[in-house]
């Protein structure tokens, strides 16, 4: 389709977006296609007149947002049948959603649903600059596209799905605890019987992966695109690096490098382990020879994929129940935050520089808010501390005037 491959390529792809945002906003494009297919809508002719959305649609919009993708075809199958009724009549999503049988209706995530509004919001907000910058239109179509492109804008955003209390701060991601931690790395070490792997560069891959996303913190395309020339063994660092659809990478799906580039410190035994797999393990791979990716398949010697780096965990948690089931490349970023919070307490730092230096090691501008999505626990244990620390005080005091 024309309009959302233009849009795609021209505002998402151009801006150097990771390949999942870049599926997102075309989804969401799916999606909202969808539903001008559901309610008879003519977008063309709309945007011809200076028109997009009434309040009603947007309101049926929203609906639609909220439910699984299959729901929505399902709903489509059943539109033909009920439009018959009269050729004039302009059938009800609601009626829709009602007629259909079946289980209790099911939504998504809020948080998904608002994603796909922002995204049909920004599509919707494309198209109709694109049509308002054609050579000769009309000065008062422009206008009224132009009102109607704020007024929709508007709506959408005042009826964005928000998180409940259910899913809201109590049902954030955070951290895994110490002993959970320690688990891991008795089960992943190379030599342990609970080890669920059975071949030896499988068994000393996996566990370098984890303990380099323990170490850095680094998120799933980051430890993907390291390269061996990103190490520099003699000063004991490793550079992150942006490579947006680097030709000499084979895989489909790229892994990208969301954050700002920077230049991390590696400890001298992580650096041994590093330097001993890839003498080791990675040289007796044959496919590991034609590219310098630090991670590879243990059958072709590829660069190691997102699929397989996520099923890595998914045998991990299969084979080992005691596990549990968050566990995932991710939940190491925020269990590095953790450590990180404890580590600048307990050497005093201050809280200007320790934002300062969290937010260069995650890549983050120093004016990022993104911290707190990461400081979640520690943020939580100081608060219970100074609550206790507060009540005691005050019962102190009521038994010292009693």
């Amino acid at each position: 389709m024309f309009e959302p491959t233009i849009f795609s390529l021209s505002e998402v792809r151009s801006r150097n977006r990771a390949s999942n945002t870049i599926d997102s906003y075309l989804r969401s494009v799916m999606v909202f296609l969808l539903f001008l297919e559901l309610r008879k809508i003519n977008l063309e002719d709309r945007l011809g007149e200076g028109q997009l959305l009434s309040l009603g649609e947007i309101e049926e919009l929203v609906g639609v947002c909220r439910l699984p993708l299959e729901k929505i075809h399902s709903m489509l199958d059943e539109a033909p049948c009920l439009s018959q009724q009269s050729a004039s009549s302009v059938v009800s999503l609601e009626k829709l959603r009602m007629k259909s049988a079946g289980l209790p209706e099911v939504e998504i995530d809020p948080g998904s649903a608002a994603t796909r509004l922002r995204n049909i919001r920004d599509y919707l907000t494309w198209l109709a600059i694109a049509r308002m910058s054609k050579h000769g239109i009309d000065a008062s179509l422009r206008i009224t596209l132009e009102s109607s492109t704020q007024y929709t804008s508007h709506a959408i955003d005042a009826r964005l799905p928000s998180a409940s209390y259910k899913s809201g701060e109590l049902d954030q991601r955070e951290g895994l605890e110490p002993e959970v931690v320690e688990r891991i790395l008795k089960v992943i070490d190379p030599h342990s019987s609970d080890n669920p792997w059975t071949d030896e560069h499988s068994r000393c891959r996996n566990a370098l992966i984890i303990e380099w996303l323990l170490c850095f913190g680094l998120r799933r395309g980051e430890l993907l695109n390291v390269r061996i020339g990103d190490i520099k063994f003699r000063d004991g660092t490793v550079t992150v690096v942006r490579r947006a659809d680097n030709p000499n990478d084979p895989r489909r799906n790229q892994p990208k490098v969301k954050t700002k580039g920077r230049e991390i410190p590696i400890s001298s035994g992580l650096l041994d382990k590093s330097n001993a797999y890839i003498m080791n393990q990675r040289s007796a791979i044959r496919g590991a020879r034609k590219h310098d990716f630090l991670f590879i398949a243990s059958d072709t010697g590829a660069p190691l994929s997102i699929p397989s780096l996520n099923k890595i965990f998914n045998v991990l948690r299969k084979k080992c129940p005691d596990i549990p089931s968050h566990v995932f490349p991710h939940i190491f970023r925020h269990t590095w935050n953790d450590r990180f919070s404890e580590e600048m307490d307990a050497n005093k730092v201050g809280e200007e520089a320790e934002k300062k230096a969290r937010s260069y090691l995650m890549g983050w501008s120093e004016t990022s808010g993104t911290a707190a999505t990461y400081t979640r626990r520690h943020i939580r244990k100081k608060a219970r501390e100074a609550s206790l620390q507060l009540q005691h005080k005050l019962i102190e005091r009521e038994s010292g005037d009693e």
